[in-house]
């Protein structure tokens, strides 16, 4: 029955590589972990104790071509909704670079929609980037319209990190979204705090905490 159990979680939090199988050591061990999935994956390409631990503690990390490491906080991905969308559909994280000398000590933020599978780097200027399949970035004399038109295979690794991100946390959607509506609920009062205290209240319709008053209807 336990062996049935651990199968059976595997194959719920695992569905892109449910194809795969896991020994029963590496799913008990798994099943201890804050990110079941996470962890799988990780002792799967067989990494130290160190990296597991990291992956435990919600750190990801890949080593570029470069050398150039990049480390991404699991905490720090979120639900978004940009201007005129609603929650559901959009995420974003944020990831720090080590070992690039262009700029050393840097940090990105990505939005990724998990509809279209695609991502869009803030401050690249280059727009989205389709990630489900990253053949066409490897395409001779492609280039993208970010900083100094670069070779669009200068996006490869980028957007491979990118889907990773997609393939772990666009499935856990709706816990990301419970998240952010919790932190706008909260966010909202604090406003109405802050400006109660200031001296009277100028009331902010768009907030989640008076859009649906009857003054702002």
């Amino acid at each position: 029955m336990r062996r049935f159990l651990i199968s059976l979680v595997a194959t719920i939090s695992l569905p892109t590589i449910v194809s795969a199988e896991i020994d029963k050591e590496t799913a008990e061990f798994c099943l201890k972990a804050a990110d079941f999935a996470g962890c799988i994956e990780t002792m799967k390409r067989g990494l130290d104790s160190k990296r597991i631990k990291d992956v435990d503690d919600g750190l990801r990390t890949w080593t570029r071509d470069t050398g150039v490491v990049v480390k991404m906080r699991t905490n720090s991905i979120r639900a978004i909704k940009p201007k005129g969308k609603e929650y559901g559909r959009y995420i974003e994280y944020r990831y720090s670079r080590t070992g690039d000398s262009n700029s050393p000590g840097s940090t990105w933020r990505v939005q990724v929609d998990c509809d279209e599978i695609s991502a869009n780097w803030d401050n690249d200027r280059a727009g989205w980037f389709k990630i489900d399949s990253l053949d066409y970035m490897l395409e001779p004399g492609k280039t993208y319209g970010g900083f100094n038109s670069r070779p669009l295979s200068f996006k490869v690794e980028p957007a491979r990190e990118a889907q990773a991100v997609y393939k772990e946390f666009c499935p856990q959607m709706e816990r990301l979204v419970s998240e952010a509506k919790k932190r706008d609920r909260i966010n909202g009062i604090e406003e109405a705090k802050n400006k109660s205290s200031s001296g009277g209240i100028n009331v902010n319709c768009d907030s989640p905490v008076w859009k649906n008053k009857p003054r702002c209807n």
